[in-house]
C-alpha cells in the first residue's frame, strides 16, 4: 500500500497517485489530506486512489481504514464530513478510454471499432461513466471529468 499526502511539495498527491497507478497498478494507493473536500475525494478516485483519509480522524480510525483497505481493496472516504465506505470505485481502465474517446467527439460506433468492442459495450460504458461521476449528459459527464482531472486541461 502507498499512502499519499495531498501536498507533495512539487507534486500533488493526485499527480503522485497517476504515478504510481501507471508503474504499479496492484498496489493499493491511499490519500490522504486535510482537505476533506468531497470534490477531492472524488478527484482522487478518478486519479486510481484505494481510498481517502481526512486527516481529522483518530489515529486508531485512520489505522482500521487503512486495513480495511488493505484486506479488501475497498474504497473508503472517511472525513468529519462523510463517514462511510463509498459503494462506487472510480471508472475502470476500458471506462477511461471510452472517456478520452468521448472527449475526442467520437460517435460510440466509432468508439467501438476504435477499441474492438460492441457498439453496446460503448453505449454501457458511458452510461456507467455518467452514474460514477454523476453527470447527467455526455457534455456535463466531460466537464465532470476534466474537473476531476481525469483528461488533461
Amino acid at each position: 500500500m502507498v499512502l499519499l499526502d495531498q501536498r507533495l511539495g512539487a507534486h500533488t498527491g493526485l499527480e503522485g497517485l497517476r504515478l504510481f497507478a501507471a508503474q504499479f497498478p496492484l498496489v493499493a494507493r491511499v490519500l490522504i489530506s486535510g482537505d476533506e473536500d468531497p470534490a477531492l475525494a472524488a478527484a482522487a478516485r478518478g486519479a486510481g486512489a484505494s481510498g481517502f483519509l481526512g486527516k481529522s480522524q483518530s489515529v486508531p480510525a485512520l489505522a482500521a481504514a487503512l486495513g480495511s483497505t488493505l484486506q479488501k481493496g475497498a474504497w473508503y472516504l472517511i472525513s468529519q464530513r462523510l463517514r462511510r465506505p463509498c459503494a462506487a470505485p472510480g471508472p475502470t481502465a476500458r471506462q477511461r478510454e471510452v472517456l478520452l474517446l468521448v472527449a475526442q467527439g467520437q460517435p460510440n460506433k466509432r468508439i467501438a471499432q476504435e477499441l474492438g468492442i460492441a457498439e453496446r459495450t460503448v453505449k454501457l460504458h458511458v452510461t456507467a461513466l455518467l452514474d460514477t461521476l454523476q453527470a447527467r449528459n455526455r457534455t456535463h459527464l466531460l466537464v465532470v471529468a476534466r474537473a476531476l482531472g481525469l483528461l488533461l486541461q
